[in-house]
């Protein structure tokens, strides 16, 4: 498997298959008895034809950490409470595809609409600080839709925004006030982990 997506994709799978709520609870649904029995929620990675055929759907490269993701694992989840599946290569899609109305609506939204344009010296923080949630308007239609929609919510990469190949991540959900960004693929994962972990209720 392609590193770091070994250690990583194993310890999401480790705590997702012994939470009790994926076993017992109210997200149960999301795991397969496969996935219980082997406490591992990928599937075999995808090959490089099928990743040298998406990237000729999406005319351009892969960024290098979901490229990465897919050769190591072709579809992924539940990762957290909040995104249950992402998708395999031959799924993924630009998000205006998929989802148009949507992106429409979003784009209509005075909050958006109205906003002032923020510098990058204060978009491009990715510290969670003050003004959480700000999209830039246009760059919505632009995403590539990753994942199944979740808990009101799904992940997209924004090929708008790049750090050295990468494209900007996104976790996008109604109940928040436009997206959570993050600097890459990767580091979305890593924080999915850790906010899982933060989560979690500790085991009685």
């Amino acid at each position: 498997m392609q590193e770091p997506w070994a250690d990583l994709l194993a310890a999401i799978s480790q705590e997702v298959t012994s939470d009790e709520s994926f076993l017992t609870g109210t997200n149960a649904a999301w795991l397969t008895a496969g996935q219980r029995a082997t406490k591992w929620l990928g599937q075999p990675g995808a090959s490089e034809a099928a990743l040298a055929q998406l990237e000729g759907r999406l005319q351009q490269p892969l960024p290098p950490s979901y490229r990465a993701f897919l050769a190591a694992s072709n579809g992924f989840g539940p990762i957290d409470y909040f995104i249950y599946n992402l998708h395999p290569a031959h799924e993924v899609a630009w998000l205006i595809e998929r989802e148009a109305e949507l992106v429409e609506l979003w784009e209509r939204a005075p909050t958006l609409a109205g906003s002032p344009l923020l510098a990058d010296e204060h978009y491009l923080r990715y510290d969670g600080s003050p003004p959480e949630g700000a999209l830039r308007p246009g760059h919505l239609r632009q995403c590539l839709l990753i994942s199944d929609w979740g808990d009101a919510g799904f992940l997209v990469l924004n090929p708008a925004v790049r750090h050295e190949g990468e494209w900007e991540a996104w976790h996008f959900a109604n109940w928040y006030p436009g997206a959570v960004r993050y600097r890459s693929f990767l580091a979305l994962m890593e924080a999915s982990l850790a906010s899982f972990r933060e989560l979690r209720p500790p085991l009685s």
